[in-house]
């Protein structure tokens, strides 16, 4: 059931974001919805930092049983730290935008990004907070409430841009949408959770417990960016223009909930393969990563199959027959996202096992392979980049493998909080 449930939380969240970003595109002009375009983009830039400061490290730190009020204390430590990184990193985002404004009559074009990094620094801290809260519903196993609060925040976001883009459509209002969906989610969920008090000290002891692997697991955002399904694109349209860019994003479209369906199982997944290292050890953590592996295998392999299947008429139903012919690109990219998909759960044993510096290293390599093969396939077009693509995760996935094996022979103990 909590699978389910966490399947309903990617699938509404992704929903709203497509309707809310469809009004958007149809109300704004191109340049202002350029601006929240961007601004979209920055935060999810930046979310991968937060995310391996704090998230991955809350979700796999094993805690022994603690009574009532400790539980609360420690829970709410950590949600006091996600406050202060998620300012943080607005207020970053808010300065190079200062920055900018400075340096603008010195050098005009920088003036273009001011307004998409100050829009990312409004949308960025209420985004932050209710991913993190519903992480903390379901560390507490109350999936179900995490769906509600994902559904609140669906219902919000999209309610939030028909109303206030017919009053005032603008990048700002637009903006003022997502920042207004993710604090309606997150105060429906603190009012269940009721943090305790703020303590510097006990926040920032959450960070240094974990820092050594928090700081290599930032460093994989880097490379990371160059083979992510998400961004890879950027990568494509420069090297072959923005027709190649606009047939691989049409291409990707029909791909894309296979990568919802890996996030929603890794909500539930990462808590229990760390559980399952700390009370059984390494065989138990094999076996909780097998069973993932085994599931992504079937619910994104037959999803994937159905989409290689009926591409042509997919992409008829999806862009009125404006991508006709890709039906080869679109099966190539296929399995280089089923192989992607395989490839979250030898991450997610390299992360339990605090080997973040060895998954540093697997990215590095896979995003220079990624490189190679795209320069090299770019004379042949997108489907010689769709090639390319497929190789390069499968060249991930056996450098993961080889990862894993070694992180696996060194044993570390699980980390356990007193």
């Amino acid at each position: 059931m909590a699978r389910i449930f966490s399947l309903i939380d990617q699938g509404a969240q992704g929903v709203a974001n497509i309707l809310a970003t469809v009004a958007l595109g149809r109300t704004l002009p191109n340049e202002q919805f350029g601006s929240i375009g961007l601004a979209i983009g920055i935060y999810y830039f930046v979310a991968g930092f937060h995310r391996s400061a704090v998230v991955l490290p809350y979700i796999t730190e094993h805690v022994p049983q603690l009574n009532a009020m400790a539980a609360r204390q420690y829970h709410s430590d950590w949600w006091w730290f996600n406050v202060m990184v998620a300012m943080g990193l607005a207020a970053g985002l808010a300065g190079i935008a200062g920055g900018l404004r400075l340096l603008a009559p010195l050098h005009p074009q920088l003036a273009l990004g001011i307004e998409p990094l100050l829009l990312g620094a409004i949308i960025t801290p209420p985004l932050l907070f209710a991913e993190h809260v519903r992480r903390w519903l379901y560390k507490i196993g109350k999936a179900n409430a995490a769906a509600f609060v994902a559904l609140l925040y669906a219902l919000s976001l999209v309610g939030m841009a028909i109303i206030l883009l017919h009053f005032h459509p603008s990048a700002f209002t637009g903006a003022m949408v997502w920042l207004a969906a993710g604090m309606c989610a997150t105060l429906a969920a603190l009012i269940g959770l009721r943090p305790r008090g703020f303590s510097i000290a006990r926040s920032l002891d959450c960070f240094h417990r974990h820092r050594r692997f928090a700081v290599w697991l930032s460093l994989t955002i880097i490379p990371y960016v160059f083979y992510s399904s998400a961004t890879v694109v950027i990568l494509i349209g420069l090297l072959d223009g923005a027709l190649a860019a606009a047939v691989f994003t049409a291409a990707r479209t029909l791909t894309n909930p296979a990568v919802s369906i890996v996030s929603a199982i890794d909500s539930i997944d990462k808590p229990r393969a760390a559980h399952a290292l700390a009370t059984q050890g390494m065989a138990g953590l094999r076996q909780s990563v097998h069973k993932t592996r085994l599931l992504l295998i079937v619910v994104t392999g037959g999803y994937l199959a159905l989409v290689a299947l009926g591409a042509q008429p997919l992409l008829d139903l999806a862009f009125h027959h404006r991508y006709s012919g890709i039906t080869h690109e679109v099966r190539l990219l296929t399995l280089a996202t089923f192989l992607f998909c395989l490839n979250q759960p030898s991450e997610t044993m390299l992360i339990v096992l605090r080997a973040s510096a060895t998954m540093f290293a697997t990215r590095t390599a896979t995003a220079i392979v990624t490189i190679i093969l795209l320069v090299a396939g770019s004379g042949h077009g997108v489907i010689g980049m769709a090639v390319g693509i497929a190789v390069a995760q499968a060249a991930n996935l056996l450098f993961l493998f080889g990862a894993a094996h070694l992180a696996e022979q060194r044993q570390p103990s699980p980390m356990v909080s007193a």
